[in-house]
């Protein structure tokens, strides 16, 4: 991936209001059971994005780019690898009303930027459809991934 296209891409993930709409159409797929509709989801980011969430770790000069990228940049990264992630066959699990999916952190990482980038953007607070809030309330008993064991 070249320089400018690179640059195009983190600028582009930059959009917290974009990372909330994806993941309300995320949800609202999973919960309805759509999984066509989850595909054709899956299918544009992969086209839109899938070369920049393909190579980030294998980007030259990751390092600065990853200290460029604030929390509504992980967010929409997040959110993107959720719905490819379910996509793919990952199983979501609906816990009261939040998807999250077992075995993974990328869910709780989401849910993390998510509420820093409603923050920062000074975006309106939505209450999470996806990932545990366990990071921002301290309270993981409805996350097996997070729950301390007894």
């Amino acid at each position: 991936m070249d320089e400018a296209r690179l640059r195009d891409a983190v600028a582009s993930l930059g959009d917290g209001a974009e990372a909330q709409h994806l993941e309300a159409k995320v949800a609202e797929f999973v919960k309805s059971g759509d999984q066509v509709g989850l595909t054709e989801l899956a299918e544009q980011i992969e086209m839109k994005d899938g070369d920049f969430l393909g190579s980030l770790a294998t980007i030259p000069n990751s390092q600065q780019i990853g200290l460029s990228m604030g929390p509504c940049h992980h967010a929409n990264i997040a959110i993107r690898l959720i719905a490819m992630s379910i996509s793919d066959g990952a199983p979501p699990a609906v816990r009261n009303g939040v998807i999250m999916i077992d075995g993974t952190e990328i869910d709780n990482t989401f849910a993390e930027s998510m509420h820093r980038c409603e923050s920062i953007a000074r975006l309106p607070k939505r209450a999470r459809q996806i990932g545990s809030s366990c990071a921002m309330t301290g309270d993981c008993g409805d996350d097996p991934d997070l729950a301390t064991p007894q």
